[in-house]
């Protein structure tokens, strides 16, 4: 069924303010839209508070409303809306513009009679959008530039691929056995045609994870659309010396290359407040009464973790070492490790079916994780746990529970007289379990929040109850590769840790 205005309005008032990317998409993908209603009243005052699955924010003009671009048909394979655009009317001036064309076409009418009320004039017809094309999408269609619906230019010639003017060795073309196309390296999965001959592409690394991710829309570039997307590039302030990304300083950035709904965030004692809160009912909500020792080797990364993207290999190795070398220590208080955020879950479960699948195609492309047979006995048991936080510091236990050797040398892991590091490995350490019932949105939301609120430091009573909202902040200094490692990827993260460890000659390097 066809959604109504006061739904798609209300809906849309989640968006943030239209970014960099959000604006150049509105100018590379234009749609036929609908006729939009002069004023929607709406809340004059909401707490804003910036969570995956939960963003909110309030409008500040009661004159303004959000609509998404679109057709107005259902959108093919779910596809998330490319951009959004915010329309101002001002209803006191097209009524004086109304009048006075009325004037001049109708004669004066006696001074007894009343004034003839003016004519609304008709909006100009809007061409529908082109259906999508069914022509297989092969290299020689993506040959040329294009414009993502991230404000990137992208160019292609043959396999090699230009973001704004910088080559990506590392994610060429790739293609199929039948010669379409795949992917854009392991940064774009390829999803299929969109009307007016645009590209949609998830940004996913592999097929399997690609479901629900992101879409990214590619559009072909015209004279047209670049003349405009450049002067709206200069008034974002990509001018000057930001304006060749080959000869930019510190002030200046690649559109397109962060994320899209990137944005300045200030230091909001209240913000952090409300998430805090929100953490805390999420997990209050579902969690299971206690605290519970759960094994390494029952638990696998939850289908939600980083962005469907499960773990780095190199942060479990780099953790691994950490434990070799400097010993293992345990939790005291709110000081140690982080506490594991656990989700008791079933093999034929929805969710439970999706981590197993996610992590089995983890397992198959990199070889540095435990052995997939220490894996697949745990898949064959009636229960599993998939976790949430603290997800590298159980796979890196698990290295020492098989043996196996380290990335960075032919050493394998042992616990040798480690006592604490023994009982971690084969008892596990204190974790809070959440119910399976929970659904896929607050799994994310607890995910996200586990990490960007790193620096509060909470506890968890000995009956399990917790009371995050009264944590306090840690404002000591930290490693920046301490505070990057929680928000990254996998693909991000694995970056970092061979950047922390100066590590140059890999055959991971551009994975």
């Amino acid at each position: 069924a066809q959604a109504s205005w006061p739904d798609i309005i209300f809906c849309t008032r989640n968006i943030p303010s239209p970014t960099m990317g959000a604006v150049a998409s509105g100018i590379c993908s234009p749609s036929p839209g609908a006729q939009m209603p002069s004023k929607v009243p709406v809340r004059s005052s909401v707490t804003e508070c910036s969570i995956a699955g939960y963003d909110f924010q309030g409008q500040k003009s009661e004159d303004t409303a959000s609509t998404i671009a679109g057709s107005e048909g259902p959108m093919p394979r779910g596809e998330s809306p490319s951009a959004f655009s915010a329309i101002s009317e001002d209803d006191e001036s097209e009524k004086d513009e109304a009048d006075g064309r009325d004037l001049q076409k109708t004669p004066a009418a006696p001074a007894a009679a009343p004034a003839a009320a003016p004519a609304a004039e008709a909006a100009p017809p809007i061409a529908p959008a082109k259906p999508a094309p069914t022509t297989p999408i092969t290299l020689e269609t993506l040959q040329g530039d294009w414009v993502n619906s991230m404000g990137a230019k992208i160019s292609v010639q043959d396999t090699q691929v230009s973001l704004n003017g910088l080559i990506m060795k590392a994610h060429p073309i790739l293609l199929n056995d039948d010669g379409t196309v795949s992917s854009v390296g392991k940064i774009w999965q390829l999803n299929g045609w969109l009307e007016d001959e645009r590209v949609e592409f998830k940004e996913a690394p592999s097929k399997e994870v690609m479901h629900f991710a992101r879409s990214v829309i590619w559009t072909k570039a015209s004279s047209e659309r670049m003349e405009a997307w450049t002067e709206q590039m200069k008034g974002l302030g990509y001018a000057g010396s930001s304006s060749n990304p080959l000869k930019r300083g510190v002030e200046g950035c690649c559109p397109g290359t962060s994320d899209a709904h990137a944005k300045l965030v200030e230091d909001n004692e209240d913000k952090d407040k409300a998430e805090l809160k929100l953490l805390n009912d999420l997990i209050s909500k579902w969690r299971i009464e206690g605290v519970a020792k759960v094994a390494p080797r029952k638990v696998i990364p939850d289908f939600s973790n980083r962005g469907h993207t499960g773990l780095s290999v190199e942060h479990v190795h780099y953790l691994a070492t950490s434990f070799k070398e400097k010993g293992f220590q345990k939790r005291q208080g709110n000081e140690g490790h982080d506490i594991p955020v656990l989700v008791r879950e079933s093999p034929e479960s929805d969710l439970g079916r999706k981590s197993i699948e996610n992590w089995r195609s983890k397992l198959e492309d990199e070889k540095g994780f435990a052995p997939q047979a220490h894996y697949e006995r745990l898949f064959r048991q009636k229960e599993l746990y998939t976790s949430l936080g603290n997800g590298h510091f159980n796979q890196a236990l698990n290295l020492f529970f098989t043996e196996s050797p380290s990335i960075y040398s032919d050493q394998k892991y042992s616990i040798n007289n480690d006592r604490d590091l023994k009982e971690a490995v084969y008892q596990g350490v204190g974790s809070i379990v959440l119910k399976g019932e929970i659904p896929l949105r607050d799994r994310e939301t607890i995910s996200k929040l586990l990490n960007s609120k790193r620096e509060f430091k909470w506890n968890v009573n000995s009956d399990g109850s917790l009371n995050i909202t009264d944590a306090y902040e840690d404002t000591t200094t930290c490693k920046q590769f301490e505070a990057m490692s929680k928000v990254l990827d996998a693909v991000e993260l694995n970056c970092l840790v061979r950047s922390e460890l100066g590590v140059k000659d890999s055959h991971r390097m551009g994975q």
